[in-house]
């Protein structure tokens, strides 16, 4: 009986170290998303979704792979659909024109809200790719050339692109 006090005891001791560890794990990356989005001119503040930001740092400099699914690499809708799914708990499938008929479209810009999708016309006929919405025209997406990064709906470049905005219900 006293040998499996024993045990039980130092079961729940390495539970609670065990615990704290991820504790302050969690804290140093909260600490550091929210310093690299300060750093690029986006304040995250309480008001904001904290998990979302989280889990968009965590997919920071992930390089493109076209169909892509992993922190090996990624290409637009499957960061949209591993965001989506971890954070939403929303199974999302399918191409960025796909997802984008499983939205509903929001054609004024000022009525975007943090998680909203983006959806651009790079190939002129089709939409051919996809981001998340953060907040004062910022998004974050898989780009061919720098892979996982934030850019702004500003920027020449993706008001060229930029198709319309959807939700999805």
């Amino acid at each position: 009986m006293l040998h499996t006090f024993k045990y039980i005891l130092a079961f729940i001791f390495t539970c609670c170290i065990f615990s704290n560890f991820i504790a302050q794990v969690t804290y140093i990356i909260e600490e550091d998303s929210e310093n690299f989005y300060c750093e690029n001119g986006i304040e995250v503040d309480s008001c904001n979704y904290h998990l979302l930001y989280d889990e968009a740092y965590s997919w920071m400099n992930t390089p493109y792979k076209y169909a892509g699914n992993s922190k090996k690499g990624i290409d637009c809708s499957g960061l949209i659909k591993n965001i989506y799914s971890k954070i939403y708990n929303l199974k999302l499938s399918g191409s960025s024109s796909y997802i984008y008929a499983q939205t509903k479209e929001i054609s004024d810009q000022s009525q975007l809200k943090e998680g909203d999708l983006l959806f651009f016309k790079i190939n002129k006929k089709q939409i051919s790719h996809i981001g998340i919405f953060l907040k004062d025209g910022y998004f974050v997406h898989s780009s061919v050339q720098k892979g996982v990064t934030i850019n702004n709906l500003n920027e020449k470049y993706y008001q060229k692109y930029y198709f319309t905005a959807g939700r999805i219900q």
